[in-house]
């Protein structure tokens, strides 16, 4: 296969510009007889250092001949296109090949122009052509272009990946045109498993974004995942736990009961050994999410769950560009849970409590109540929050070499007040032609996180009352809001190292060096090495001060705080700290061979890869500084308290992989592609360390068929089918292995003799299964890929069917073992589902355009098989109610008692029989047995949504660019609250406070709810039943505006951009009291989502 430069931009001709001297000087031997051009190329690229570059008008079938002994390659040219109405052009290393001048129309004038892309950089390379005849020419290194062309004909501009434009040129002799880019063509190349592939050719299931130049990449993203949530179909991306806190993804729903769910994250072609907050998002230029069994197979046992491949951004041909972006954002709280006011709080509790007045009132929360004072305690531990980002980069590519360096640093506080996050980047990417059949780069990239402070107490804000005391008569924080009772401020120990400290410092350093030979002597085989390397390191350490801990008491008490009483918990004070690395490579042997013999085309990868990670930590942690009087030193002072602890522990695993896979195509029109992988891993048992992952996929590109080309709306068109197995290894090392435990971590101890110290034992606490094996997941794809109406509409179906057996599982064994538990291989999940995508252009010209996108998914998912076990012997296999694992059910169904409303005072045959008061939640019989008991028990609901649906719009005008996205969830079910939300007062004289969240109109017989029960009412906490979490948000809406008048061209500015971003704006839901997105509610501890609104601007020079 030749190596045509249509498709990639290597026309840096104004920059290494050699004589053509050495093109007429070398000497070599060179015979076609009747071949194609095609097959000429290929000949000379192989012989020589010379590539061809053509214009597209160029007939590469046409036949020629030239038999040359010894001769320069310009007299073989010359031989070659004798009596031919070609041209040829040699600029340093590169021939380019023209339709001669003389073969065009003598009633020409000549045309110049330029043709740039959407953010005004030029477009090298584009075909300049006069549609319908052979007149045409390629654009510079500037863009620009000229060529002889009649009057009233149609100028066609096009270039891969954008779309093709037509003019009708008139009396124009200059045309400037911008291209857009075309997200609709089969014909884009997507990153597959150790290659890539044309999206025509590829028979699985791959989803793409190309962040760069694209609207979504705009908005602040603080993690590598967040810019496809809602991008790509069967991928789900959760909320995350902190500023700066890493997702939950998934694709295709859950395959694995109990082991890891997460897909597999490559960067850059090699597996991703780091965190995925260690990766910059503003260094990345696109993802390849490969979905089903075929796409996936590459990575064998590491890629049941999928893979998403991360590609980040690498120079562009031309002189150095010098990027700077910055951003600033603020965050508030979206959909903050609402928590009782005064007066329902008083009301509530008195109720529950059977209290005729407020006498329940410690003296902190009387003296707020008389004097109107109330706290939400919500608002008291939540801010605006607000992000920093920054990223300055330098790229370019010559005519042998590319690079990429850029720097960026992000700092974030969260809406929880005391959590921050900082991080600072550093990526740099260099990659040469040493020779024409050699190829040497080295990514490199470093990156420091700081995690460091201490958030508030999300839960000790829910349960305090809103009449406690924040503040102490002197101003300063009470430690102990509602006195007595002993309830801690939220805010205690916030930003305060004299009485809490906490460091989390971690430093990522990865490399990935490589070499590509490209064989000189046999045409399209190569080999590839990589070995990409990655350090991390972390210090994590928390410290209590003695100060911290404050005993309950009156308000008014300063003793309290006394330095007498802060000294009496130097024995309670203490800390650790730990320093933790782990270490890890992976090593990569690819060969590749591809070849086209006519209408066939091959493509055959052979790959060699293993892969190494090692953790070691140590943690120095210390208890009581009675003895040594004080912790002034924190942290940095352990050694000096009375009781010291040194903890160890290390752990490594490795991976070892042989994969080979196959590809045919015949006419651009059938594809096949069959792969084989074997994976052996050090976590598996000794008998089931090794598994073998097949997979095999088929394409009809039926649109080159005779019989549908003359369907004229219909401009491409793939069907796909394909089948394959990975497999999981998601169980963590010596889990397969017998273990110990010594006396000091609660072995066997022997208290000889009467001097009360112990002699510690070792013994067996676990028991081993050497026949632990794969979790396998064994999966079929089939679907469409479509293109119509000269590329306005592009659709991409796709249905799947998946098993997951082998399921990993810690069961129950006979105690004759003398042990509880081991772990076994059992089980089987299936995963079904639809995917699709839609995108159209539904405006196009040169002022206004106008895109939309559609993703819509559902995923089905079943529980088959488990442990295989039928005890109560009526002929079903046996469910885990304890886990809430139902046979035939889903794994994320509720389990419960179905309720038909509240117990009324009518209800006098159904109280008798379950011996409840009105005022109760009332329960369906399922059994009809007229007794509520665990029988009637039932799968009632599942936490999984029914679908998903997401629809964004693109407008562009002039130089305005609108994006929305609109994100909708549809079905699942869950608990609104997990605990009553009533205020209930237990234990004694201390008086505890159950929660202070959503006040309900609790039952009374004066008001006779059939919603909500009695206020003394503490049996079920699941009392508001099952809710709908559906819901339909307003997730992204960025606005932005690109200056591309004189003056900033005059100032030197490539590309000035300034823009405004919107994120969570706004949700229409019936989930109460929180966000139906993570379930959260008034008395949960769930990190809240944001709505979040950033500035920003980019410039390029």
């Amino acid at each position: 296969m030749f190596k045509l430069r249509r498709k990639l931009i290597p026309l840096l001709l104004t920059l290494f510009i050699f004589n053509s001297t050495y093109a007429q000087s070398e000497k070599i031997d060179l015979s076609v007889k009747n071949e194609s051009l095609r097959q000429l190329i290929k000949q000379i690229e192989t012989k020589t250092d010379y590539t061809f570059m053509l214009d597209q008008t160029v007939d590469q079938s046409q036949k020629v001949s030239v038999d040359a002994r010894q001769e320069s390659l310009d007299a073989i040219l010359k031989k070659a296109f004798a009596g031919k109405q070609i041209s040829y052009e040699v600029v340093g290393k590169q021939i380019i090949l023209k339709i001669s001048r003389n073969s065009q129309s003598n009633q020409s004038r000549k045309i110049s122009g330029t043709v740039k892309d959407q953010n005004g950089e030029p477009v090298i390379g584009a075909n300049v052509s006069v549609k319908g005849t052979t007149v045409g020419t390629i654009t510079d290194i500037d863009g620009n272009f000229m060529l002889e062309a009649p009057t009233d004909v149609v100028i066609q501009i096009s270039y891969i990946g954008y779309v093709t434009q037509e003019i009708s040129l008139g009396n124009k002799d200059r045309l400037d045109v911008l291209l857009k880019e075309d997200l609709q063509a089969l014909d884009e190349i997507v990153i597959i498993g150790y290659g890539t592939a044309k999206r025509k050719d590829f028979t699985g299931s791959v989803s793409s974004v190309k962040l760069e130049n694209s609207p979504i990449s705009l908005a602040t993203n603080t993690n590598a995942l967040e810019s496809l949530k809602g991008n790509v179909t069967g991928l789900d991306i959760g909320a995350t736990n902190s500023a700066g806190g890493t997702p939950t993804m998934q694709i295709r729903g859950q395959n694995s009961i109990s082991g890891s769910n997460d897909p597999l994250v490559v960067v850059d072609g090699v597996i991703f050994m780091g965190s995925i907050n260690d990766i910059n998002p503003n260094d990345i230029a696109s993802y390849d999410v490969l979905k089903d069994a075929t796409s996936a197979a590459a990575y064998g046992s590491r890629s049941a769950n999928g893979v998403i491949i991360i590609t980040t951004k690498k120079g562009k041909q031309g002189k150095p560009v010098i990027h700077f972006n910055a951003r600033g954002s603020m965050q508030s709280w979206h959909l903050k849970p609402e928590l009782m006011n005064g007066e329902q709080w008083l009301d509530a509790t008195a109720a529950a409590n059977g209290y005729s007045d407020y006498s329940f009132l410690v003296p902190q929360e009387e003296i707020n109540m008389n004097s109107g004072k109330e706290i939400d305690w919500l608002d008291e531990i939540s801010r605006t929050g607000w992000t920093q980002d920054y990223q300055a980069a330098v790229s370019g590519a010559g005519d042998r070499m590319n690079y990429y360096l850029s720097a960026s640093y992000t700092e974030s506080g969260g809406v929880i007040k005391g959590d921050d996050y900082e991080r600072v980047s550093i990526l740099g990417k260099i990659d040469t032609d040493i020779t024409s059949w050699l190829q040497i780069g080295l990514d490199a990239a470093y990156t420091r996180t700081d995690y460091s402070g201490i958030g508030a107490n999300i839960w000790s804000a829910t349960i305090l009352s809103p009449y406690a005391m924040m503040y102490r008569p002197n101003g300063m924080l009470e430690a102990i809001p509602d006195g007595t009772r002993g309830r801690g401020n939220p805010l205690w120990g916030i930003d305060d190292e004299s009485k809490k400290e906490n460091v989390d410092l971690r430093d990522n350093l990865r490399a990935n060096a490589y070499a590509v030979v490209k064989c000189p002597w046999i045409s399209g085989l190569s080999y590839r090495f990589n070995y990409a390397g990655n350090l991390n390191y972390r210090k994590n350490g928390d410290f209590t001060h003695e100060s911290y801990n404050v005993p309950a008491g009156s308000y008014d008490d300063d003793s309290r705080y006394s330095v007498a009483t802060q000294n009496s918990y130097l024995s309670s004070a203490g800390g650790s700290i730990a320093n933790e690395r782990t270490t890890s490579y992976v090593i990569d042997n690819i060969l590749n061979y591809n070849q086209t013999f006519g209408k066939h085309n091959i493509d055959l990868t052979a790959v060699a890869t293993r892969d190494y990670q090692k953790f070691e930590s140590q943690t120095l942690s210390g208890s009581d500084f009675a003895a040594n009087g004080n912790t002034a030193l924190g942290l940095n002072g352990l050694h000096y308290a009375s009781t010291q602890k040194i903890s160890l522990n290390n752990w490594k695993r490795t991976n070892i992989g042989y994969f080979g896979r196959a590809s045919y195509s015949f006419g651009d029109t059938y594809y096949m592609t069959a792969s084989y992988r074997r994976d052996g891993s050090s976590v598996f048992g000794a008998n089931n360390k090794w598994g073998n992952f097949w997979a095999i996929g088929t394409a009809w590109r039926m649109t080159n068929e005779p019989f549908v080309k003359s369907v004229e709306f219909l401009d491409d068109m793939k069907l796909k089918l394909s089948w394959g197995k990975n497999g999981n290894q998601g169980l963590t090392q010596y889990s397969t292995l017998s273990q110990v435990v010594t006396g000091h971590s609660g072995g066997i101890y022997y208290p000889f003799g009467n001097s009360g110290k112990p002699s510690y034992g070792i013994n067996q606490n676990t028991i081993g299964n050497s026949n632990l094996g794969w979790e396998t997941t064994e999966a079929w794809n089939m679907g469409f890929e479509s293109t119509w109406l000269n590329s306005r509409l592009f659709v991409d179906v796709d249905v799947y069917l998946s098993k997951t057996y082998d399921q990993i599982f810690s069961r129950s064994i006979p105690v004759m073992t003398g042990f509880g538990s081991m772990y076994s291989s059992m089980g089987e999940v299936k995963n079904r589902g639809v995917e699709a995508t839609v995108r159209t252009v539904n405006i196009q010209n040169k002022e206004f355009n106008w895109t939309t996108g559609l993703t819509f998914w559902l995923n089905r998912n079943k529980l088959v098989h488990l442990y295989g076990e039928d005890l109560d012997g009526d002929g079903k296999e046996d469910d885990d109610i304890g886990n809430s694992l139902f046979i035939g059910e889903s794994i994320h169904s509720i389990f419960g008692y179905e309720q038909d409303g509240i117990v009324q005072t009518n209800d006098t045959e159904y109280m008798e029989a379950n011996g409840v008061s009105a005022g109760t939640p009332k329960y369906v019989d399922k059994n009809n047995d007229g007794v509520i008991n665990e029988k009637d028990r039932s799968v009632i609901g599942n936490k999984a949504p029914n679908f998903k649906l997401n629809l964004s719009n693109t407008l562009q005008y002039k130089n305005w660019e609108l994006y929305v996205m609109i994100a909708g969830v549809f079905g699942g079910n869950g608990y609104y609250q997990a605990g009553n939300t009533n205020a209930y007062i237990t234990g004694g004289d201390r008086q505890w406070f159950a929660s202070n969240g959503l006040y309900i109109p609790y039952w009374t017989e004066a008001n006779p709810s059939n919603k909500y029960p009695a206020a003394t009412f503490t049996g079920d906490s699941y009392f508001l039943g099952l809710q709908n979490r559906a819901y339909v948000r307003l997730q992204d809406v960025t606005l932005s505006y690109t200056f591309n008048q004189p003056w900033v061209k005059n100032m030197g500015i490539n590309n000035f951009k300034l823009f405004i971003t919107g994120k969570n704006l706004a949700t229409i839901t019936g989930w109460d009291g929180g966000d139906p997105e993570t379930g959260s509610t008034a008395l949960s501890q769930t990190y809240p989502i944001m709505t979040n609104v950033s500035f920003g601007l980019n410039l390029s020079f």
